[in-house]
């Protein structure tokens, strides 16, 4: 996780800000981690182009209470014309598929440079948001790769994420699958925010089919379950949104939103600013965690036998 983190959250990859060299090289990076653990790719390649045309807008005051490197990032967006991003997506095949697939995202990309010339440190890295998501995704990948499980596991790392969702939205407008085929998907995103051990939270829509089998799969690796669903207002802040909008059972749990308060003390400081860099005593216990958690969740939604304790999928079981 650690290592994995290091390179996205590199000086080199400046921030991974969509349409840029460093989001490019971290697509490639991903990719070729995706192929190294044998992942199968879609047709064209692991890596997915999609379309950014996004029109200028206007700035907020100079008086709106933002991180330090958002204005900057926002300025820079009305400056760029259209270009091709690219959602990096590798499949686990199923051994015994029965139409269903299950999908783990994260997105790759962040602010990028992020401050003015001048500045001490211009760099956006995006250790936290969310090179620790996207390491906990090739984490996952590696291990499903070897777990044989029933159904086809889709792994997508999203670009545009910062711009409003815009990998996500793609991913799902051009779907691989039909997204009525998924039972599940899980969306890691901002998870080096807890301690080792911290209790699982979810941020879900109301009623969530997925819910129970968060509860059972936290149970199981010896985590307990925090129903109290302060997170709840970044769900639609989040790339599982623009799936579950469509109807997609999403859900995002974790420990990050099991404290708001720490949540809070990120968005307060190092959140989409040049501090949110990967350091020596960067706590990477709860991102491991969650990463098994995730583990655990994807083999759980994969089998077959399951699907009844979770979700029950009326335009499939028809």
């Amino acid at each position: 996780m650690r290592q994995a983190i290091g390179v996205l959250a590199s000086d080199d990859f400046e921030g991974r800000r969509a349409g840029t060299p460093g989001a490019d090289k971290a697509a490639a990076y991903i990719a070729d981690r995706f192929r190294r653990a044998g992942l199968k790719s879609p047709a064209g390649g692991f890596r997915q182009p999609f379309t950014i045309d996004r029109k200028p807008k206007d700035l907020p005051a100079a008086s709106a209470q933002m991180p330090s490197g958002q204005l900057y990032f926002l300025e820079q967006l009305n400056k760029q014309g259209p270009f091709t991003a690219y959602n990096v997506v590798g499949r686990v095949p199923g051994k015994a598929s029965d139409g269903r697939v299950v999908v783990v995202m994260a997105h790759y990309d962040h602010l990028g440079i992020c401050e003015p010339e001048g500045a001490p440190d211009r760099i956006c890295n995006g250790a936290v948001d969310n090179a620790s998501g996207v390491a906990a995704l090739i984490a996952v990948a590696e291990r499903v790769a070897k777990m044989g499980l029933d159904r086809d596991v889709w792994l997508v790392a999203t670009s545009g994420e910062e711009w409003g969702l815009l990998g996500a939205k793609a991913f799902a407008a051009n779907p691989p699958v039909p997204l009525t085929s998924i039972v599940a998907g899980f969306n890691l995103d901002t998870i080096a925010i807890a301690p080792k051990g911290a209790p699982v939270a979810i941020v879900a829509p109301d009623k969530s089919p997925l819910e129970q089998l968060v509860r059972d799969a936290a149970k199981a690796v010896g985590r307990p379950f925090d129903p109290d669903r302060e997170a709840q207002p970044f769900i639609k802040r989040q790339d599982g949104w623009a799936l579950a909008e469509r109807g997609v059972p999403m859900i995002m749990a974790g420990g990050s939103f099991s404290d708001l308060k720490l949540l809070e003390a990120f968005f307060g400081s190092a959140y989409h600013g040049p501090k949110d860099e990967l350091r020596l005593d960067t706590d990477l216990g709860g991102a491991v965690d969650d990463a098994n958690l995730h583990v655990e969740l994807v083999r759980r939604a994969a089998s077959r036998s399951l699907l009844p304790t979770f979700a029950q999928v009326p335009h499939l079981e028809k």
